[in-house]
């Protein structure tokens, strides 16, 4: 942590520190789940989303640590996106199944290029539906696409989308205003705040919905409300401008 300490804010760094204190939970309790049966389809794509969450954070806090700012903020989107399918796989039961077919109409664009594989593709589609059917009676089959900000207002987390999602998108997008560097001084102080969000949301989905060893978590989450009070409404950050001189 000395670099982080010697370029970083204090609130910053208290972050850190209580990402890296959430890290071992995280692998505690995906650790725990090996061996034992998910209870249906949706905890068990539960508890494979929720290994998205700990790569991402995990890369985020080493990236950040290393005084990689820029390159730490790729890795906040596909966070997001990994706690809001999560939640929604628990809390609406049509949210799998047009997950999976929004992704076979991608894979159909990308592998089916001649008649024999579109063929091949329409099977797919038909062996899962009969295996929702079989498997998760109670799971929608409706064949229609599922957008991102549909899936977060499933979870219930129509909120973070606006505030956090759309923004890391930007990023994600190279957009203009995120490659001139005009998004840095809106995002570097939420940045770690959003990725600690990201764990406690997926640790208390885990501990809610299948049977990891997780600690009690309301400290975790009242020690989050006491680290954002701490956040100055316009802080000042070190940042490193790489500066490309003339050939």
């Amino acid at each position: 942590m000395n670099i982080a300490r010697s370029i970083y804010p204090q609130f910053e760094v208290q972050f850190l520190e209580f990402l890296k204190e959430l890290q071992p939970i995280q692998v505690n309790a995906l650790n725990s789940l090996g061996g034992k049966k998910p209870a249906d389809f949706n905890s068990s794509y539960l508890g494979r989303i929720a290994v998205t969450v700990n790569r991402t954070s995990d890369g985020y806090l080493w990236l950040r640590e290393s005084g990689r700012m820029d390159a730490s903020k790729f890795l906040i989107r596909p966070a997001l996106e990994a706690v809001f399918c999560g939640t929604a796989a628990m809390m609406n039961k049509d949210f799998l199944f047009r997950k999976a077919y929004s992704e076979w109409v991608e894979d159909k664009k990308l592998f089916a290029t001649d008649a024999a594989g579109k063929k091949e593709a329409d099977e797919c589609l038909e062996r899962l539906k009969q295996r929702f059917q079989e498997g998760a009676p109670e799971c929608s089959t409706k064949c229609k696409i599922i957008t991102v900000k549909e899936i977060a207002e499933m979870a219930g987390l129509s909120t973070a989308y606006d505030e956090y999602y759309r923004i890391y998108c930007r990023f994600t997008h190279s957009a203009m205003a995120a490659v001139s560097g005009k998004l840095n001084q809106a995002t570097d102080s939420k940045d770690s705040h959003v990725m600690v969000w990201c764990v406690l949301i997926m640790l208390n989905q885990l501990k809610q919905f299948t049977p990891p060893d997780i600690p009690n978590l309301m400290p975790f989450s009242e020690k989050l409300l006491l680290l954002n009070s701490h956040i100055p409404k316009n802080p000042n950050t070190t940042r490193f401008d790489v500066k490309i001189s003339p050939s």
